[in-house]
């Protein structure tokens, strides 16, 4: 892919820090990310921080724990990675993608994602729908959203892309950086991130069978479910659904439906705005106090009082 050179003004150097408990981060991140609603977390500490310009910034998260959510539209193209733990992915085209340490993937601004987390260190590099558009000659005229694949097109352009970054983070991120400089950096980054995630024209028309299968599971999630319907949801037969799942996310369909579950009870519990903790796991299809309480605690680490407990402890 040839890209144009966007250099120009930049705007004006950005610099931004947050640390609070995670309960109260403020409505400024569920905006940026579209996450409005969608996201429980209980926990002690919350970080932010980011730096660079409207352009080209890079953003860093520390908090601990599982989320869970949606994140809808956002203003700006996120490529990010994560330090620890895992993190899956599904978009609104149905692909699933399951996140991995140190490898990056592409969130298109105008796609809609489902996202399940489980990792304590996440960096975000923040593009502009304006200079991607510039870069890849799109029109400011053209309607449609800008897609771009989600994984990197091939080792060498992610080697790359690895590279440039290493090299210009140190400048995007400085007070000190000229307007000129930055804005060749922002360039030197634009190239480099449109190497290794190429654009693509349109999402594919049908989601495939595992992404219908975790929508149905969303849509259905407090009811009983079997693995009949949601193999019959996605397309497949019970031995096709187990299989895709163990290939693309290896874990079976009710271990997955299970997780979710368990992260409808998380958010339910961090929210502080129940009581009873037998009725909220009732509510998921938990019947069984004793499983549903060893299940959780293997999954949060804590026990589900122990998250209400903090979760009603930092409400105001």
């Amino acid at each position: 892919m040839s890209v144009n050179p966007v250099s120009g003004p930049p705007s004006p150097y950005l610099r931004f820090r947050r640390a609070t408990t995670s309960a109260r981060r403020g409505p400024e991140l569920d905006q940026v990310y579209g996450t409005g609603g969608g996201v429980g977390s209980v926990l002690e500490q919350f970080r932010y921080a980011g730096a660079g310009d409207a352009d080209v910034s890079f953003r860093g998260a520390s908090v601990e724990g599982t989320r869970a959510g949606t994140m809808q539209r956002r203003p700006d193209h996120i490529v990010f990675w994560i330090g620890d733990g895992t993190a899956t992915i599904t978009s609104a085209h149905g692909g699933t993608i399951v996140v991995t340490p140190g490898r990056p993937l592409f969130l298109s601004a105008g796609t809609v994602y489902d996202f399940t987390a489980a990792t304590s260190r996440v960096t975000l590099l923040h593009l502009s729908d304006a200079i991607l558009r510039a870069a890849v000659g799109a029109q400011d005229g053209v309607a449609q959203d800008l897609l771009f694949e989600e994984l990197p097109h091939d080792d060498h352009a992610l080697h790359r892309l690895r590279a440039v970054l290493d090299v210009s983070t140190a400048g995007l991120v400085s007070a000190d950086t000229s307007a000129d400089a930055r804005a060749s950096l922002n360039d030197q980054v634009v190239a480099a991130v449109l190497a290794a995630f190429p654009r693509r024209e349109h999402d594919p028309v049908a989601p495939a069978p595992v992404g219908r299968a975790i929508a149905f599971m969303h849509e259905h999630a407090h009811r009983e479910l079997s693995v009949q319907e949601v193999a019959e949801a996605a397309g497949l037969s019970v031995r096709g659904l187990q299989d895709a799942f163990t290939r693309e996310l290896q874990t079976s369909p009710m271990n997955h439906l299970r997780a979710l579950r368990l992260d409808g009870v998380h958010a339910d519990l961090a929210s502080g705005c129940v009581d009873s903790i037998s009725d909220v796991a009732h509510a998921w299809q938990f019947h069984h106090q004793g499983r549903f309480a060893s299940s959780y605690a293997a999954r949060f680490g804590e026990k589900p009082s122990a998250t209400l407990r903090s979760a009603k402890a930092s409400r105001p």
